[in-house]
């Protein structure tokens, strides 16, 4: 049944996809916002993880020690703020987000941190950016777009349940994995190696141009039950 409404999402735009808290998560008309809050983490961290409900999600890595945050809220009831969060706990720090009851709910996220730190995005509603990471990498949302570029990071994952991925990778990756139930897959990597590729896309086509070996050390994935796969050099 979700895979029907995914379909359907990806192929009309019609439905609604719900937050966690059972409101509507993309943002209406009568949404207000008590406008963008930023703030930096200044304590060491090695991972990062952004749960998101309804919102876009943008990190960038940066040569910078420090992360910094920009949380944007929207709502529809003014007495009804979201509450956010942001816990550093034994060298993780998670950002999060809870809303009241109410027709529109969501927060969207900025956020730079260490380049090679590990980083863990999910989101229900909304497109998720990421930009000049070099550690491992995993993004995941039900409605909405993945978008990758500047990557230098050893081990990616990334999944869409409607909406597209697409990721380019500087270096050459250990391993890659990519899926989507309703989306295209594009992935860009480096000439200089080849890679062992397993590509299926159930309806749509599957078109693979880089150097391949079964013995290759980098190992591609890339699924989609509707939607065309392309994994080709940069």
């Amino acid at each position: 049944m979700l895979a029907a409404c995914a379909v359907a999402l990806a192929m009309s735009g019609c439905g609604t996809v719900l937050s966690p808290t059972g409101s509507h998560a993309a943002p209406g008309p009568a949404a207000s916002s008590s406008g963008p809050r930023t703030y930096t983490v200044s304590s060491p961290v090695s991972t990062v993880v952004v749960n998101g409900g309804a919102g876009t999600i943008t990190v960038t890595g940066t040569s910078a020690a420090t992360v910094v945050v920009t949380e944007d809220a929207y709502y529809s009831d003014s007495a009804k703020p979201p509450s956010t969060s942001h816990v550093d706990r034994d060298g993780t720090l998670t950002l999060a987000y809870s809303c009241p009851l109410q027709l529109t709910c969501g927060v969207s996220y900025v956020v730079s941190v260490p380049r090679r730190d590990a980083v863990q995005v999910s989101d229900r509603e909304g497109a998720i950016t990421l930009a000049s990471l070099a550690g491992p990498l995993r993004a995941q949302t039900v409605g909405g777009v993945i978008t990758a570029t500047g990557l230098a990071s050893p081990r990616a994952t990334f999944k869409s349940t409607a909406g597209g991925i697409s990721a380019a990778f500087l270096a050459v990756p250990a391993s890659v994995s990519a899926s989507t139930t309703a989306g295209p897959i594009t992935l860009r990597l480096p000439p200089s190696a080849a890679y062992r590729v397993h590509a299926h896309a159930y309806v749509g086509s599957s078109t693979v141009t880089v150097r391949q070996s079964t013995t290759a050390s980098s190992v591609i994935t890339a699924s989609s039950d509707v939607g065309s796969i392309t994994i080709a050099t940069n």
